[in-house]
């Protein structure tokens, strides 16, 4: 063991951190009821935080083991067992604690952060593994995490930074993430069987703090914590906290051997529910026609029925020798139909990863094209161009085959992140994934889609090692009238579908590829002109609203103009009959006022009304009455009638009318 003069460790115990960590993985995988007297070794204990909570809530007998002279005197005057020693060989080691334990029993090992220490790590492992098997016992590792994401981000924009203690400590001489601290345990002899990690947001790394990649607002931050977090789930691991039981050991070195192994070139998935196996005929016979044969096929099975699975299993038996060992099928028999894709690319080996369906068709240069376009954009989605051919199944003599409907018409020529972002325009067939975003980004299609999930494997994808794109034409993608994949959802469903991944996609940064900003830039001033355009067409509108508003009110007027002409025509017209009826009843009433004057009667009687014409009243005359209105004539003829003389002469009025004389 290594000791620090710029660090005792000389740290307290608590639940969340290494310390707590430990207790709770023992209690959970210990039988704390056992016998007393059962003894707890910590080895490279320090000052022996641990030691309290072994006893009390492990009933463990505590026994430490380091060579810091401060820690061992710490825990001697607290009341514990110590030992002195440091650790150099795996014989000496194993000696050393089968004298401590004596005839003891011994039930469980502990070595908390102390591993990274040690130059011969293996080799103290393999002692304490024997000692474990001996007495089965269990042991519990921690060491502190390589692959926290302060570390990784800063050391992926050239910073690293050794401490006197933490995630880089100046004394360790082995760094751990979780692979190798399991593949050095299975060496040692040891077996992992549960884990109780330390997740810390920030670690003692986490400085400087104005670090871009350290500030949770700066893009480049979120853009690295979304990638990291696919990768795996130690992004936020302080400390493994592990434990192991013993096991046959494995043989080999600890460290990778092999930097890269020798892949065929393009691994192919074809899924099927094998409900066309005429048309796997067909995609089969156009692979064996390929010019490049630098390939492996998966036929990914999905809910086959025992009759289908046969059916697909005799087409693979009637391949060419060459393409049959090639080919594998591999039965999926749960999951939606996305499933199946990320079972096929688990399995895949190849450099890069393509889909093609059952029922589309390859030309003979499909492989090829993809391996020549690769020489130059390794490592980027590559894309080829497919033709659109509308089908439909027919049957002659009993056996099913295909007939085009209508035109083909090519996809378009050249990947468009921009436009792709609105909707799909590569079927499966014209892409090859590289095979490290799947296996090293752990990049997988998402499972909650039931349709669209391949435009969302492409756009994550491409956002993150760019688009390769040849115009060459490799393929057909044949969409079946009946029974394809748009009747076979509902709209609300390739709706929300479409929704969740346009959401993925706006909620993080994304790379986009080079020639996008100039797209952008005349996306948005094409768009700019439009709305100068629309503008001046609102502007234009609002002038002729106003105008005819002008117009409106002007007809409104014109109407009020025309309503009073039309009301005053009305009153005139009623004027007119009333003065036309008022004239027949003047002329009427004129006449029997005449009839009156003129009377024999009237004349008879004059003589009475002379003493009124003495005192200066004037005898009346019809022309005196010419002007008067129909109540002026009204009333004259009634003075008229009601007068003294006229009703004084009634007598001879009455005589005439007897005898019909004229009246008088």
């Amino acid at each position: 063991m290594i000791t620090n003069a710029f660090n005792e460790y000389k740290n307290e115990y608590a639940f969340d951190n290494v310390y707590g960590h430990l207790i709770e993985i023992l209690k959970r995988n210990l039988d704390i009821s056992t016998e007393s007297g059962v003894v707890h070794l910590d080895i490279g204990c320090g000052y022996g935080a641990i030691a309290e909570h072994i006893t009390g809530e492990v009933g463990r007998v505590y026994v430490g083991i380091d060579a810091n002279k401060s820690g061992l005197k710490s825990l001697k005057d607290r009341g514990f067992e110590t030992h002195e020693h440091f650790l150099e060989s795996q014989e000496d080691a194993l000696s050393f604690f089968e004298r401590v334990i004596g005839d003891r029993k011994l039930g469980s090992i502990s070595m908390l952060d102390t591993l990274e220490h040690l130059p011969n790590g293996l080799s103290i492992l393999k002692a304490i593994a024997t000692l474990a098997s001996k007495h089965s016992a269990m042991v519990a590792i921690s060491v502190p995490n390589i692959q926290h994401r302060d570390i990784g981000f800063k050391l992926a924009l050239g910073s690293i930074a050794y401490t006197d203690a933490g995630l880089l400590d100046h004394t360790h001489v082995m760094m751990y993430d979780y692979d190798h601290l399991d593949r050095v345990l299975r060496h040692a002899g040891l077996r992992i069987c549960d884990q109780n990690h330390v997740r810390v947001n920030h670690s003692d790394q986490f400085f400087p703090r104005d670090h871009p990649v350290l500030q949770n607002a700066t893009t480049i931050r979120t853009f690295l914590k979304y990638v990291r977090a696919n990768v795996n789930d130690q992004d936020q691991i302080n400390q493994f906290v592990v434990a192991a039981l013993p096991c046959e050991p494995i043989t080999g070195p600890t460290f990778e051997a092999v930097r890269d192994v020798d892949r065929p070139f393009l691994s192919i998935v074809t899924r099927t529910q094998g409900k066309r196996i005429h048309t796997l005929v067909e995609y089969f016979t156009c692979l064996a026609g390929q010019v490049c044969r630098d390939f492996e096929v998966f036929v990914v099975g999905h809910r086959l029925s025992l009759e289908r699975q046969i059916a697909i299993e005799q087409v693979i038996e009637d391949l060419p020798l060459w393409l049959r060992d090639k080919t594998k099928l591999i039965r999926v028999d749960h999951g939606n139909r996305t499933h199946p894709l990320n079972v096929g690319f688990a399995q895949a080996n190849g450099r890069y990863i393509a889909i093609h369906d059952d029922d589309d068709i390859p030309m003979g240069h499909w492989v090829d094209s993809f391996r020549k376009l690769a020489i130059e954009n390794d490592g980027a989605l590559l894309r080829c161009v497919s033709s659109l051919q509308h089908v439909e199944t027919v049957s002659l003599r009993g056996r099913d085959g295909v007939r085009s409907i209508g035109k083909t018409g090519p996809f378009p020529s050249e990947f468009d992140f921009i436009q792709h972002l609105s909707g799909n325009y590569s079927p499966n067939n014209t892409l090859a994934f590289p095979r490290g975003v799947f296996h090293h980004l752990n990049m997988r299609f998402d499972e909650n889609l039931t349709t669209t999930e391949d435009w969302d494997y492409i756009m994550r994808v491409a956002s993150v090692v760019g688009v390769a794109s040849s115009p060459e034409i490799t393929g057909t993608y044949q969409w079946w009238e009946k029974g394809n994949s748009l009747a076979m959802h509902t709209d609300n469903e390739w709706a929300l579908n479409k929704a969740w991944i346009q959401e993925k996609l706006d909620a993080r940064p994304i790379l986009i590829p080079a020639g996008t900003v100039r797209k952008i830039l005349s996306l948005w001033e094409h768009a700019n002109n439009v709305a100068t355009q629309l503008d001046a067409v609102s502007h234009r509108n609002a002038i002729i609203e106003g105008q005819l508003g002008a117009m409106s009110q002007y007809d409104i007027d014109v109407q009020a103009q025309m309503k009073a002409i039309s009301d005053h025509v009305n009153f005139l017209k009623s004027e007119i009959d009333r003065n036309r009826n008022e004239a027949v009843d003047q002329q009427y009433l004129l006449r029997e006022i005449g009839d009156i004057i003129d009377s024999t009667s009237w004349k008879l009687s004059a003589p009475m009304r002379w003493p009124k014409r003495i005192l200066g009243a004037r005898s009346s005359r019809l022309t005196d009455h010419l002007g008067s209105s129909v109540q002026q004539l009204q009333e004259t003829k009634r003075r008229l009638l009601s007068s003294r003389s006229w009703r004084a002469t009634r007598p001879m009025r009455a005589v005439a009318r007897l005898f019909k004389v004229h009246p008088i």
